[in-house]
């Protein structure tokens, strides 16, 4: 690597993944005081410090970083990192989302309480994460290639937690893994609570409990959200209509689809349809 600033990043065009998908992927030496935030990502993010130093800032704590460290940035979190102004970091990073990205990520040394980890063996997670990025592309067999060597990169994490117990699995675990199976394979069909409750083989106030406790929302609203999440990509990626999109996630009632998309999304569909065409025609 040069001697000076640079900036090396990939954002992928679609996310077409469930059970787990890179959303970007990149490395970049910061100048002075080169900060992000405070802000929010809708995605995990992992960055790790190849060299210098920075500061990271998680649920009011700030922590200040150095090489070998590795923080992770939680979705829907108020965060903030700042290169120091003295010796401004170097670092990589991945960006993913899915399914499976919280069941994985409890098995790491990463915990709500513990966001930042520091690795002697400095070589191996720097290639780790440099090979998510040299596989970048946005074509499919590209996508599944960084999904490939991000589930390498997580399962380094796994072995080498320093707080992982073998066979260790919080209680219902697999009952999350399994709800959430069920909901990705059979989304598109008017299924309720109960039938997920059905398929995993527990009460729904139990999936209910450890849904709660895995995932930190109902299975109803999973649910809701994989469906509009599945919406999402119909309105940008085809040109069906609202109702069309309604039935193909799931929701015999368009006029309750639009209304759920709105609280989720924060605009009704059909705007929602019209903002992601006119990004896509700035874009050409």
């Amino acid at each position: 690597m040069d001697e000076g600033l640079y900036k090396h990043s990939f954002k992928t065009p679609e996310r077409p993944l469930a059970s787990l998908s890179v959303y970007n992927t990149g490395l970049q030496r910061c100048e002075p005081d080169c900060a992000w935030g405070p802000g929010v990502r809708d995605h995990y993010l992992i960055h790790y410090v190849i060299a210098g130093r920075g500061s990271y800032t998680l649920r009011g704590r700030t922590y200040a970083l150095s090489a070998g460290d590795m923080f992770l940035a939680p979705p829907e979190e108020r965060i903030a990192y700042r290169a120091d102004a003295q010796e401004p970091w170097e670092y990589c990073w991945v960006g993913f989302h899915g399914l499976d990205a919280r069941l994985l990520l409890e098995q790491t040394g990463f915990a709500p309480e513990r966001p930042v980890l520091h690795f002697e063996e400095r070589e191996t997670p720097c290639a780790l994460l440099l090979d998510i990025y040299h596989a970048r592309g946005g074509r499919a067999f590209e996508a599944a290639r960084m999904t490939g060597r991000l589930y390498a990169f997580l399962a380094w994490l796994m072995e080498n937690a320093h707080t992982e117990r073998p066979g260790a699995r919080r209680p219902g675990e697999e009952h999350v893994r399994r709800a959430c199976a069920f909901i990705a394979n059979n989304f598109a069909d008017a299924i309720t609570v109960e039938d997920i409750a059905r398929s995993v083989g527990v009460c729904r106030s139990r999936l209910h409990c450890v849904f709660q406790q895995a995932m930190e929302i109902s299975p109803a609203q999973y649910l809701a959200r994989f469906r509009i999440r599945q919406a999402c990509r119909l309105l940008r990626e085809t040109d069906l209509s609202v109702k069309a999109v309604a039935y193909s996630v799931g929701y015999e009632d368009p006029l309750y689809f639009s209304r759920r998309f709105r609280e989720i999304m924060g605009c009704p569909p059909s705007r929602y349809a019209q903002q992601e065409a006119s990004g896509a025609a700035d874009a050409r």
